[in-house]
C-alpha cells in the first residue's frame, strides 16, 4: 500500500481521535470553571446577612429552658428582609451547645417587617445544676452562618421544701415579738423560689406573704409553706406560742416577757 492510500484510510480515524480529544477538554474545562465557581460561590443569603441577634425577653438575657415545654426563641436578623428566607426550610436551622443538652428545632417563623425570626424547639437533656450557652447555625450549600452564644436560664422547680425559723429559748414563740421565717429548696439551684405562707389558726399567730410570724395568742399553730411553682410540695413545722395571757402592761408587765 501506498503512503497516500494509508493517510487516505488513517484520516478519518484521526480526526475522529482529534475531535474526541477536544471533546474531553471540553468538558475538563467545563468541570473546572464549575469547580472554581463553586469555590467562588457567594451565597446570596449568607453574603447579606450581617447579623442575627437573640432577642431577650422582658427582663431575662438569656434563653429560657423549662422541660419538657416547648421553647420559643426569638432572633432579630439583619438584613430584616432576610427573616422569612432564614425560615423557609428547618433542616437548614440548627442549634449547638454543651453538656449533653440539646435544642431540636421543630418550628421557624420568620417576619420580614420587623426582622424577627421566632424558633420552636424541644429541649433536652439540660441539668439546672450546670451552666450552658448555645449558638444557632444557618447552613446552605455547604456554607454556614453562626450566631455568637447565648446563655441558657435552666428553670428549676423545688422537689422540697423547709422552714428556716429563728431559735429561740426554750423553743417558744413570744406575743409581743415577730420572726421571720424563710424557705429552703432542694435542690438548692432552684430557680422559681416563691412560696405562699399559711397559718392553721391566725388567732394564734398570723404570718405574712414575706414570712413573718407575729404570734397573737397562747397555743399551738402550724405554719405552711407551700411551693408557688410547684403545689405539690409544701413544709409545714408547728410552734408554740407563749406570754399571751396577760394584757399589756398590766402590772408593769409586757406580754412580751411573760411566762
Amino acid at each position: 500500500m501506498n503512503k497516500k492510500a494509508f493517510f487516505t484510510m488513517m484520516m478519518p480515524a484521526l480526526m475522529l481521535g482529534a475531535v474526541s480529544c477536544t471533546d474531553y477538554q471540553d468538558d475538563i474545562d467545563k468541570l473546572g470553571i464549575e469547580n472554581e465557581n463553586l469555590r467562588n460561590y457567594n451565597n446570596e443569603t449568607l453574603s447579606r446577612l450581617n447579623s442575627v441577634v437573640h432577642q431577650p425577653e422582658s427582663g431575662v438575657e438569656k434563653i429560657t429552658i423549662d422541660q419538657p415545654k416547648a421553647a420559643t426563641i426569638i432572633y432579630e436578623v439583619e438584613p430584616m428582609d432576610l427573616a422569612s428566607t432564614l425560615a423557609e426550610d428547618i433542616s437548614r436551622l440548627s442549634f449547638v451547645g454543651q453538656n449533653g443538652a440539646s435544642l431540636t428545632i421543630t418550628a421557624a417563623t420568620g417576619n420580614n417587617n420587623d426582622g424577627t425570626l421566632t424558633i420552636t424547639a424541644t429541649p433536652s437533656g439540660f441539668d439546672g445544676s450546670k451552666d450552658y450557652s448555645f449558638s444557632l447555625i444557618y447552613t446552605e450549600d455547604e456554607r454556614s452562618y453562626q450566631t455568637a452564644y447565648t446563655e441558657v436560664y435552666v428553670v428549676t422547680r423545688p422537689t422540697a421544701l423547709d422552714i428556716n425559723i429563728p431559735t429561740t429559748s426554750g423553743g417558744k414563740y413570744a406575743v409581743g415579738a415577730t420572726y421571720q421565717l424563710s424557705a429552703g429548696f432542694t435542690p438548692s439551684y432552684t430557680t422559681e423560689q416563691n412560696v405562699t405562707w399559711s397559718s392553721s389558726d391566725t388567732s394564734i399567730a398570723t404570718i405574712d406573704a414575706n414570712g413573718v410570724l407575729t404570734p397573737v395568742k397562747n397555743g399551738t399553730v402550724t405554719i405552711t409553706c407551700t411551693s408557688l411553682d410547684n403545689p405539690a410540695v409544701s413544709y409545714s413545722v408547728t410552734i408554740e406560742i407563749t406570754g399571751g395571757n396577760l394584757p399589756l402592761n398590766e402590772g408593769g408587765i409586757s406580754q412580751g416577757g411573760a411566762e
